[in-house]
């Protein structure tokens, strides 16, 4: 069954002899990788792989395997609950909701990156500019799509996976919430407010959200350019980056 499309890949969950499972193929008209155009879809695969089993404190697709077929797939078991995304798009995730869903995506975010960066970097790259010495894991495409949870009562949301780790990489923890910023903050305060207080409650620590402005006004600059967005969020972009030129 066709699950989902996503910039690099199709979803699906499949029946196998072993249960369950689901499946990640890659599109043929994928994005390249931004830090990597030269990257091929069995690298970004065993790059997931690798990131997944070494990620800590939030639920992953677990038993993922890269399978050397034509094209490259993987395969890894079934998270429950839904996106955040899909859940928005419902209508089951009013304004309050998603300020609740942005307090949970950042403590999650913040258990993400207690992971250290080893020596040698394991079999993830930097992300370039990055310090060897504090880098941390990076999912790099920390977003409401790739968040499954389902609400709980008091308005809570229960994270019960983060999925799609192809662009994880070694850096610093500002660089992970660029994503955000672009896609729900730039248009919502109020819910980067939550996410940045749910960080620090786990994290301890405060973010330079200056670095993030300035990582993310790079970024939209770059999709204004490469990959326009929708009307919708075009205005806001346009007015986020003339407040952080270049």
């Amino acid at each position: 069954m066709h699950v989902r499309d996503g910039r690099e890949h199709h979803i699906f969950r499949v029946a196998l002899a072993r249960g369950e499972r689901m499946l990640k193929l890659p599109r043929v008209d994928a994005l390249p990788d931004p830090w990597d155009p030269s990257r091929s879809a069995a690298e970004r695969l065993h790059c997931e792989a690798w990131a997944v089993h070494h990620a800590r404190g939030v639920p992953v697709p677990g038993n993922y395997e890269v399978h050397a077929s034509n094209p490259p797939c993987a395969t890894m078991d079934v998270l429950p609950g839904v996106t955040a995304e899909q859940a928005l798009e419902r209508g089951q995730l009013d304004a309050e909701m998603l300020v609740n869903v942005c307090l949970s995506m950042g403590r999650a975010l913040a258990s993400l990156h207690g992971v250290k960066r080893p020596p040698g970097g394991g079999g993830l790259p930097d992300l370039p500019g990055s310090d060897a010495d504090s880098a941390r894991l990076l999912h790099m495409d920390f977003h409401l799509g790739n968040m499954l949870g389902r609400p709980r009562l008091g308005m809570t949301w229960e994270v019960t996976g983060v999925v799609d780790w192809t662009c994880a990489r070694w850096g610093p923890p500002e660089a992970d919430f660029v994503e955000m910023q672009v896609s729900v903050f730039v248009m919502n305060p109020r819910a980067r407010d939550a996410f940045v207080a749910g960080y620090r409650q786990v994290a301890g620590r405060a973010i330079d959200m200056a670095d993030v402005e300035r990582r993310a006004a790079a970024e939209i600059r770059r999709r204004l350019a490469d990959d326009p967005p929708p009307e919708a969020i075009r205005g806001y972009w346009i007015a986020f980056a003339a407040k952080h030129p270049a």
